[in-house]
């Protein structure tokens, strides 16, 4: 009779699935800080993409279209104050969508190349998620 209990062998198979659910909980986090560090507009403005930041726009578009309020509005960035035009804050309010959902696409898309990894202790999460984003 043996003294080894065979309940507490830690076998390949879930070494293998505790490694995939590090990456994709890796993943995951990765998609979160990329999403909300937000988008650099074409002039240079840097819009976060947390979502009181999104709603915020999402707020100011709707007013500035409804005429609730009117241009310029008022805006603190992380570099400060600055006066945005309503064409200013669409264009903000759509390059900060358009880039939460390309992070949300890449993490779909990295997610399922995890998912099919033989080795997924082995796989690169950031370089796969920056290849997804790349333009």
């Amino acid at each position: 009779m043996s003294n080894i209990d065979f309940s507490q062998v830690i076998t390949a198979q879930d070494r293998t699935e505790a490694a995939r659910a590090q990456a994709l909980a890796d993943l995951a986090d990765l998609r979160w800080q990329r999403s909300v560090a937000g988008a650099t507009l074409p002039g240079g403005l840097h819009m976060p993409g947390d979502e009181t930041t999104r709603l915020a726009l999402s707020g100011a578009v709707s007013a500035l279209q409804q005429g609730m309020i009117a241009e310029p509005v008022a805006w603190k960035t992380p570099a400060g104050f600055v006066e945005l035009t309503q064409s200013e804050i669409e264009a903000a309010a759509a390059a900060v969508v358009q880039h939460v959902q390309t992070c949300f696409a890449a993490e779909a898309t990295v997610a399922a190349q995890i998912e099919a990894a033989d080795d997924p202790a082995g796989f690169d999460v950031e370089a796969a998620f920056d290849a997804e984003v790349a333009p």
